[in-house]
C-alpha cells in the first residue's frame, strides 16, 4: 500500500494507503471510481481551503448540472460567472466567500451531511484559506470504499 497522487477527477487527490494493481504493464491504484467520486464530493464540503476552479467543475459535473443550473442554485445572474470560476483550473476559483459557503451548505445537504451543517458553518467553514486551496484533497481508501 502506498500514497498515490490521483489526477483523474480533474484535480489532485492524494489517495492514502492505496492498493496498487498492474494493468497493461502499469501499476495503478485499485479504486472504485464511483466510490472515490462520492468520497471526493463529501470531502470537498469540508475542505479547509477555498475551492479551485477544477473542483467547482467536478462538483457541477458530479451533480450532472449545467453551468446555468449551478448559477441558478447560487442565485447568480447568468452562467458566465460559473464559467469564470471553472476556467481558473487548479487556482482558487475566485468565488465570493459567502457564495462558497452557500455552495458548501447546499453540497452538504446533497451529500446527506445535513445533520452536520451547524458544525460545518461554525467550525470548518469559518476560516477558509486561499493558501490551503493548492493542497491536494486527501482521501483514505477507507473513505472511498
Amino acid at each position: 500500500m502506498s500514497n498515490v497522487l490521483f489526477l483523474e477527477l480533474g484535480f489532485p487527490v492524494l489517495l492514502v494507503n492505496a492498493r496498487m494493481v498492474e494493468v497493461q504493464g502499469q501499476r495503478v491504484p485499485d479504486v472504485n471510481l464511483r466510490h472515490l467520486q462520492e468520497a471526493a464530493f463529501s470531502s470537498l464540503v469540508k475542505k479547509p481551503g477555498r475551492l479551485s476552479g477544477s473542483e467547482v467543475r467536478f462538483i457541477r459535473k458530479y451533480l450532472r448540472m449545467r453551468q446555468t443550473d449551478l448559477a441558478k442554485v447560487l442565485n447568480m445572474a447568468n452562467h458566465s460567472v460559473v464559467s469564470q470560476w471553472e476556467s481558473r483550473g487548479d487556482e482558487p476559483s475566485g468565488m465570493d466567500y459567502n457564495t462558497e459557503v452557500v455552495l458548501r451548505i447546499w453540497m452538504a445537504a446533497r451529500a446527506g451531511l445535513a445533520d452536520r451543517l451547524l458544525d460545518l458553518i461554525e467550525n470548518e467553514l469559518k476560516d477558509l484559506s486561499s493558501d490551503a486551496a493548492r493542497e491536494p484533497l486527501r482521501i483514505t481508501m477507507d473513505e472511498a470504499a
